[in-house]
């Protein structure tokens, strides 16, 4: 049978531990959920603390998160319990009871040990220190020692005494709470449970000397078998108050080999009797059932004189109760252990009260697993069989439903908490309205109000320019400028000529290299004249080019002053024209209406190939040795080649300059050309005006920038507070949050 039990109790063992991972992943998850809310809940609160936003004040009051809060933080430590729970590599077995009650001797009983592991006595509370008891098989018993630092002994154990026993300030470090304490207010003063607590924490005090040495230990320390009870102990074997270590202590584990090795894989867990702990010892009992217990024994030893249920049973009950509130309800989990003795005891036949006090239990708020169990816990048979059997096999039939019990209402509690989560991110998700990408948000009136006045300037400034362009004031000023570059061009003819005509030197060296021939001299350099002064006049092409660039950035001028166009892009000129050509779409089809329109006029180039190159060429005949017009004497000389080379020269110059001039009111009348062509095809052809409105509409965010930039604001705050909104819903996916 106990084979069998304990098969079924490493069963459920190995079950929890997949449990445990999956508690693991969802405390996590809800975690990132606790996090992703607390970051919606910030930027609520940040954006009613602002003015600007009243607005939506109404709807963000409505949004409800601290509540959910709080219960996703309580969650989350209910499922740390849980996982613990599942965690662990044994059941656990907690003895609970007031002082003098027998549960030490119930622990010497089920695990062999002596006083010497687990005080007990007659002549008040011997146990000091938690600890919970391991089964190890053939190892001599030994302990493992966790002791308080210096600041966790300041924090959790003295500061809650100044804090409730009104004492001031509690101290920072143990040479402050050396000095002498703090007198204890009268309103304390009078009450027996208040100074009870105050003389409490004077012993921590008084004794500090005697133990502060091991608040700078290291935790663990391994104890041997017989310091253990100097650790664990308030007292010697004699009784003598001389042990004050377990001040100093937060827990011990002791290892030892149980009578009983069937069961393995249980551990018992002993706690100080109750009524002489101080301040928090109620908490600390609540929080290791919660968290470090599969199981609890509540043991009670009736005098033999006489007894009942006492108000201190109900109390510790009643606190026992709140460890897992209405997760596991305690009657489910909990026993009561009445402690047989007999006549020769010392303490009496206590028999009939305890079938007394079992039979009274109904009568009372104690509710456990039925029936009470009456047994000696001094009598090691008794205690195995009577209560650890009973106990075991409890167990061992209902854990498993007592943790799916455990885990379902988790899992009810986390679906409730997925509902409302739900709820709430409905109402922050229409709080802030929908973003609007700005260009949503302007009436047409409002826009017409914007766009009509630079309509109206857009088209009276290409308009004034072509006027400009057509009138002769303007075309004149382009005329002399392109005249001023021809005279630039006729300087620089002159200064070179000394590079093409050669000295009477160079003609008889090269008569000599052409077979000794004037003639083939004479039309070398005639060549050399004629590529000479066309490649001087090819250089027009860049005082052409800068003439109409010239135009086009009095086009791009009035497009972005007056148009106030200026906003899209950084460039200016006809860097501008090339960016709205490439910037423009090629729908729809209003838009590409546009476009073309500013690629005709960012493309268009006029050069002096195209416009005088044709001119020049018939003016170069004179010097082409094929034409030429002035040919040698019959016996001519290095002399008559050099004449008839500068008067050739000068000439061929002279005429190309008259040709250039004559048609010098070419650019001007090319970029009137242009730019009317332009202006015909954005502002005079069918639809242009309701193009630019397409236009101006699509790019108003840019355009007026200044009348939309609260908008763009208020739409970025939108966008922002619904990727928070998001973030909180994707955490929130019912699959990752329930167990």
């Amino acid at each position: 049978m106990l084979i069998n039990r304990n098969n079924l109790i490493t069963d459920i063992l190995n079950k929890r531990k997949p449990l445990a991972e999956k508690i693991k992943k969802v405390r996590e998850n809800l975690g990132k959920l606790n996090l992703a809310l607390n970051t919606l809940e910030r930027k609520r609160k940040e954006l009613l603390q602002q003015s600007n936003y009243s607005k939506w004040d109404e709807s963000l009051q409505k949004i409800e998160l601290s509540n959910i809060l709080l219960k996703i933080s309580n969650e989350q430590k209910a499922l740390e319990k849980l996982r613990l729970r599942f965690e662990r590599p044994t059941l656990n077995l907690g003895v609970v009871g007031m002082a003098r009650q027998g549960k030490s001797r119930l622990l010497q009983s089920l695990t062999g040990l002596s006083s010497n592991e687990i005080p007990d006595g007659d002549q008040g509370h011997c146990t000091g220190a938690r600890s919970v008891i391991y089964h190890r098989p053939q190892v001599a018993t030994y302990g493992m020692v966790w002791f308080h630092t210096e600041e966790s002994f300041l924090k959790q154990i003295i500061k809650p005494y100044f804090e409730k026993l009104s004492l001031g300030e509690a101290p920072n470090t143990l040479e402050e709470f050396a000095q002498p304490l703090p007198l204890l207010p009268d309103e304390h003063a009078k009450n027996p449970i208040s100074d009870a607590k105050y003389r409490y924490l004077q012993k921590y005090r008084d004794h500090l000397n005697e133990y502060k040495d091991l608040l700078r230990a290291e935790s663990p320390r391994q104890i041997e078998q017989n310091q253990i009870r100097q650790y664990v102990a308030q007292d010697d074997v004699q009784g003598n108050r001389n042990y004050f270590n377990y001040l100093a202590i937060q827990r011990i584990n002791l290892f030892c080999e149980y009578p009983n090795t069937d069961v393995a894989n249980i551990a018992l867990v002993d706690m100080p009797g109750l009524g002489d702990t101080g301040i928090g010892a109620e908490e600390e009992l609540i929080r290791i059932l919660g968290e470090e217990v599969d199981t609890v024994m509540f043991v009670r030893l009736p005098k033999s004189s006489g007894d009942d249920w006492l108000k201190y049973d109900i109390e510790l009950y009643s606190t026992a109760k709140q460890a897992l509130l209405d997760r596991l309800p305690i009657n489910k989990w909990s026993f009561v252990v009445l402690n047989r003795t007999e006549a020769s005891s010392g303490k009496g036949d206590n028999l009939k009260q305890c079938q007394f006090l079992a039979d009274r239990l109904d009568h009372t708020p104690i509710k456990v697993v039925e029936p009470v169990i009456i047994a000696n816990c001094a009598n090691p048979e008794e205690a195995n069989t009577k209560i650890l059997d009973r106990v075991l096999d409890y167990l061992a039939k209902n854990i498993e439903l007592l943790d799916n019990e455990y885990s379902s209402f988790c899992d009810r509690e986390l679906l409730l908490i997925h509902k409302e989560v739900n709820t709430q991110l409905k109402n922050a998700r229409n709080a802030l309205g929908t973003p609007t990408n700005v260009t949503d948000s302007i009436s047409p009136s409002d826009f017409r109000r914007l766009f009509r006045p630079i309509w109206q300037a857009l088209v009276g400034g290409l308009e004034q320019l072509l006027r400009d362009l057509r009138e002769s004031g303007e075309k004149e000023r382009i005329k002399k400028l392109f005249s001023d570059k021809i005279q630039g061009i006729k300087k620089n003819c002159q200064e070179s000529k000394k590079e093409v005509i050669p000295s009477l030197e160079e003609i008889e060296e090269m008569r000599n290299i052409k077979e000794g021939s004037y003639e083939n001299a004479y039309n070398f350099y005639l060549n050399k004249c004629r590529t000479h002064l066309s490649q001087q006049f090819l250089r027009i092409d860049d005082g052409l080019e800068e003439l109409i660039d010239g135009v086009k950035a009095e086009v791009a001028k009035v497009l972005v002053e007056a148009g106030q166009l200026g906003s899209l892009t950084d460039a200016r000129g006809t860097k501008f024209l090339q960016f709205m050509a490439e910037f423009l779409p090629e729908s729809p089809e209003s838009l590409k209406q546009l476009k073309e329109g500013f690629e005709l006029l960012s493309k268009f180039h006029i050069s002096y190939r195209n416009l005088f190159q044709h001119r020049i060429r018939g003016q170069l005949d004179e010097i082409t040795p094929d034409r030429k017009t002035l040919n040698l004497v019959q016996n001519p000389s290095a002399e008559e080649i050099l004449d008839k080379l500068n008067l050739l020269y000068e000439k061929v110059k002279s005429k190309c300059i008259e040709e250039l001039e004559e048609f010098s009111s070419e650019p001007g009348d090319a970029a009137f050309g242009i730019v009317e062509e332009f202006v015909d095809q954005v502002l005079r052809s069918k639809d242009a005006e309701d193009a630019w409105q397409d236009f101006y509409e699509r790019e108003r965010v840019q355009i007026w920038a200044n009348e939309f930039a609260q908008e763009r604001k208020l739409d970025a705050i939108r966008k922002d507070w619904l990727n928070l909104v998001e973030a909180a819903i994707a955490s929130n996916q019912l699959d990752s949050i329930v167990i």
